[in-house]
């Protein structure tokens, strides 16, 4: 974070594969006397697009709802069904399901194809992530060199966004490198590891799946505007990468919330504590100097939007 002293509570960020989310979500809709009924049951609400699974559960069986948004509506239907278990509805939802099976074995097998398995990633040298591990080498030169932050001569003064309190005179006249390199900048030990533990758990997930160049573009595109908004409120006193954080976190969690196939799924407790950390900064809640809570905020809007793009070009050409 942008702060001299940030706190010590922050968590590794876990990404969990689909089968763990699903399970993780599974709520029992009810129980049924014979398996039968039970698979029976389970395949009627495959027709209805609920996913679901039959366990034993002492003498019954359990049927369990992958999605819990679905699971009021799963209790009514088991209602109906108690009723009249031996309607053509029913009857007929074996076959129904059978292709509804079908269908969903070819998506996951899709997923599959697109889900990384970062052990065989990290054991292949060049497919490690470039671009993070050099984010990571030159913030920590960075803070060798001025002391961690602690000196502003002559490095800080050649990587803040202007040396001017109003202006981007320095900009205008061809220092163009200053509109990324406040990310380098950080303020005491903690400052810059906390930033590089979000770093390198987030980039090289992200870096992986976009390539390095893809991935170069993306802390660009976050950076730049992410630094011009914390100048334009603040001033250009201000350093650290944890507008590019938020932004990568915005970016993996809007991807993965809105297109299951792209491999990234954020644990819901790590976006519950980035959204808190980011609201405690907003609100300047604990002691210490004012958090870049503009860069935060400008990052996590551009990564977001950067994740919501396939969304919105699905909805532009339908066909595609």
């Amino acid at each position: 974070m942008n702060l001299s002293q940030p706190p010590t509570c922050f968590p590794a960020a876990k990404l969990i594969s689909p089968t763990e989310s699903r399970h993780f979500l599974m709520r029992q809709a009810g129980t049924l006397p014979s398996k039968q009924d039970a698979e029976r049951f389970a395949d009627y609400l495959l027709t209805l697009g609920i996913g679901s699974k039959v366990d034993p559960s002492a003498d019954h069986w359990a049927v369990w709802i992958l999605d819990e948004n679905q699971v009021p509506r799963s209790k009514q239907e088991l209602e109906q069904y108690l009723q009249q278990p031996r309607e053509p509805r029913y009857l007929a939802a074996e076959r129904d399901a059978k292709v509804a099976r079908r269908e969903a074995a070819e998506r996951a097998k899709q997923s599959q194809k697109n889900y990384v398995d970062m052990r065989q990633v990290w054991s292949r040298s060049w497919r490690r992530p470039r671009v993070t591990v050099f984010l990571i080498a030159i913030s920590v030169a960075v803070a060798v060199l001025t002391e961690m932050g602690a000196q502003s001569e002559p490095v800080m003064m050649n990587l803040f966004i202007s040396t001017h309190r109003s202006s981007l005179a320095d900009i205008m006249q061809g220092q163009i490198w200053r509109l990324v390199t406040p990310i380098f900048i950080h303020y005491g030990v903690w400052h810059l590891l906390f930033n590089m533990m979000w770093l390198y758990d987030l980039g090289r997930i992200i870096e992986t799946r976009l390539g390095w160049a893809g991935f170069a573009a993306m802390v660009l595109a976050i950076a730049i505007p992410s630094n011009l908004g914390q100048f334009l409120v603040a001033g250009p006193a201000f350093g650290g990468m944890s507008g590019v954080v938020y932004g990568l976190f915005g970016y993996a969690w809007i991807r993965g919330r809105f297109d299951p196939t792209s491999g990234l799924y954020l644990n819901p407790n790590t976006v519950l504590l980035m959204m808190g950390w980011f609201v405690i900064c907003l609100l300047h809640l604990l002691p210490g100097p004012q958090a870049a809570n503009t860069a935060h905020g400008v990052g996590l809007a551009v990564g977001a939007a950067i994740g919501y793009l396939p969304q919105v070009r699905k909805f532009l050409n339908p066909n595609t």
